[in-house]
């Protein structure tokens, strides 16, 4: 269903959860058991495109290092603003996009911390004890906080989208909590 979902939205069809339900062989009480709505699916539609993002990214770096992160980083926030399915639903639809990508109960955003985290973790960033008092938890949060407000600035405040500057700002979010 997932997959059906996430084509329709490579393709820029609107994923509308009755025609989703029927294309599928489900009804459509049975979709609203498996998944809490049309933002739920949209999520992990666009989950399906972003994991593999961050597989290819990955791929690319062998070393688990802190420049190889901030070159997965910096490639991932790229691809991911630069993919024109994902461009068009933030122009089509901008305060959809918003709760799919950055809200509080976003499967989009909670799954880029946990990504955020495991690299934090393998990098042993910040310690086990913390930074200032900012676990890796909260470190993982602002860095994907942070990214959002620049690679959606234009849905945000209308100035256009600056995936370099959110690197930047991650590099020395990295170096203070190194210290």
């Amino acid at each position: 269903m997932i997959a059906q979902a996430a084509e329709w939205f490579r393709v820029g069809r609107r994923v509308d959860l009755g025609r989703l339900a029927n294309a599928c062989g489900v009804g459509r009480a049975t979709l609203y058991r498996w998944f809490d709505g049309r933002e739920q699916v949209v999520g992990e539609a666009i989950w399906l495109g972003i994991a593999q993002a961050i597989e290819r990214v990955e791929s690319a770096e062998p070393d688990i290092d802190r420049a190889a992160f901030l070159r997965s980083f910096s490639r991932l926030a790229h691809e991911v603003r630069e993919y024109p399915p994902l461009a068009r639903f933030a122009s089509d639809e901008p305060e959809f996009a918003m709760r799919v990508l950055q809200s509080s109960g976003s499967v989009v955003q909670s799954r880029l911390i946990d990504w955020v985290r495991a690299r934090l973790t393998d990098l042993s960033i910040p310690g086990p004890d913390g930074a200032r008092g900012v676990s890796r938890e909260d470190l993982a949060y602002a860095i994907v906080r942070l990214a959002e407000s620049f690679l959606w600035s234009d849905m945000i405040i209308g100035t256009p989208p600056r995936p370099d500057k959110a690197t930047a700002l991650v590099e020395l979010l990295l170096d203070s909590a190194s210290r």
